[in-house]
């Protein structure tokens, strides 16, 4: 058995260097961790991990362990099994400690099973505190808040004499922990329906969702006044409603100003449902929600909710510069691309930054500045590669360099035949414009010509810049 193979190694080896500080305490501290082996097993993979060497293969790391017996795998596949145990233990008790509600919750029944009323009082009003001034309004934090009001209850139940603890508890106590109870339910209900029609819709399947239920504890109950239930129940509805747009705007509305009522990955939730709404009406040609898009894109960097682990994807860099250029917004696109390149990956932002000044100026119609940042793109990557190609050709026409398009035609077309990394249909687009490209050169005094070009550029459905095909053709014929 490699070693790289085994689980533990895997998880070690992806884990962030704060984690692994942390976990090579917890694995040292005699609480948590007596056996010596499991110590030196994760020193060496630690270190290994570290230095960007190998782990040593298993029979030589056996004996660096401290095993004075001859190597048995089956010992040895226990004693990674154990380091892997320890690193889940970790895991979990850093997610409790993270999680200020369930830590308090599981504080609080601990100190409920010693007995010690003066312990018990004291922990009441610290976890009454933890819940009061906490901002999360998930729906964890109504099953959270649920746990603790009925665990208040059962120890007015246990020290009813004590008047000190029965003053937690009002008259509306346990109407209050029904309200807690459906809350969860509802919102859980409602995120789950959202999962469920966005899943139908991913696969184009059809699956019925009945919500009559939760509806009834929405109006009966008034939880409709439950930011959650409000943001969640406005996700299903723009989702399952073609006229939403005025639910869209309540949503954002809510979104901007609440956000912070629920953890991070609920943000995130949030963030997608409003930029999928965006998305889909900027696809129609809606040019209201391109800039709205814009808006929750920019909202997205600053709240964070848009990276993935503090990185933005070149794709959604590249779909905010296209969208911001189709509707003229070029001041705004130039400070986005200047303001936002930092967090692309370093290796990216060369090319990220070159290319989209050059689309920039292609805008602008300043096709010596195109010609410029182009020179400066590296080919090595496909994707900049061929689209670069496809401005470089666009500019050689509008700059009426006919010698230098045709050349640069010729080997584009050479170099799309032979790539290995483009399939059929790829290729196949880029060919079809540089023939449509060619034949427009060619047959640019020629009316008749030029209107049979534009009937077969229309029909075409596997072609690229198809629009500004169509445009110079127009041109061609006025």
């Amino acid at each position: 058995m490699n070693f790289e193979n085994t689980r533990i190694y895997k998880l070690l080896s992806s884990a962030p260097a704060v984690e692994l500080n942390r976990f090579s305490k917890f694995i040292h501290s005699p609480y948590f961790n007596k056996n010596q082996h499991i110590m030196a097993l994760f020193d060496i993979v630690n270190n290994a991990i570290r230095t960007g060497n190998a782990v040593p293969p298993k029979e030589k790391l056996w004996g660096e362990i401290g095993f004075e017996i001859p190597y048995k795998d089956i010992k040895f596949r226990k004693l990674c099994n154990d380091l892997l145990e320890r690193y889940e233990r970790f895991l979990a008790i850093e997610n409790m400690e993270s999680d200020d509600l369930l830590h308090a919750n599981l504080l609080i029944n601990a100190v409920k099973k010693t007995g010690n009323k003066n312990l018990i009082e004291k922990h009441i009003g610290k976890s009454d505190n933890i819940f009061n001034r906490t901002p999360d309004k998930s729906s964890d934090f109504f099953l959270q808040k649920y746990m603790h009001d009925k665990t208040l209850q059962n120890l007015v139940t246990n020290y009813e004499k004590k008047e000190d603890i029965k003053k937690h508890i009002n008259n509306e106590s346990y109407a209050e922990l029904s309200t807690q109870l459906d809350a969860f339910y509802v919102i859980e209900k409602l995120r789950h329906a959202i999962d469920v029609i966005t899943w139908s819709k991913q696969y184009k399947t059809e699956i019925d969702v009945d919500l009559t239920e939760t509806l009834h504890l929405i109006e009966t109950n008034k939880l409709s006044e439950i930011t959650a239930v409000q943001v969640y129940w406005l996700i299903y509805q723009i989702l399952t409603q073609d006229d939403s747009k005025s639910l869209f705007f309540e949503l954002k509305e809510i979104a901007k100003n609440d956000i912070y009522q629920f953890p991070k990955t609920e943000q995130a939730e949030i963030f997608d449902a409003l930029f999928s709404y965006c998305i889909r009406w900027v696809n129609k040609g809606d040019i209201e929600f391109t800039k709205e898009y814009l808006d929750i894109h920019e909202w997205g960097i600053r709240e964070e909710l848009i990276l993935k682990n503090g990185i933005l994807s070149p794709t959604s860099f590249r779909n905010y510069v296209i969208a911001g250029l189709r509707i003229g917004e070029m001041v705004r696109v130039e400070k986005y691309i200047n303001n936002n390149l930092h967090f692309l990956e370093e290796y990216r932002r060369d090319n990220a930054l070159n290319f989209n000044l050059a689309r920039l100026n292609w805008w602008k119609k300043d096709y010596e500045k195109v010609l410029e940042y182009l020179n400066k793109v590296n080919y090595d990557d496909i994707w900049y590669n061929i689209n670069s190609k496809n401005y470089l050709l666009a500019s050689f026409y509008e700059m009426d360099e006919i010698d230098a398009l045709y050349s640069n035609i010729d080997s584009f077309v050479a170099f799309l035949r032979r790539e290995k990394s483009l399939d059929a249909t790829r290729k196949r687009r880029h060919i079809n414009f540089t023939n449509f490209l060619k034949r427009l050169i060619n047959k640019s005094e020629n009316k008749a010509q030029l209107s049979k070009l534009k009937e077969e550029v229309e029909a075409e459905k596997e072609i690229v810049n198809k629009s500004w095909l169509l445009e110079k053709i127009e041109e061609q014929l006025r």
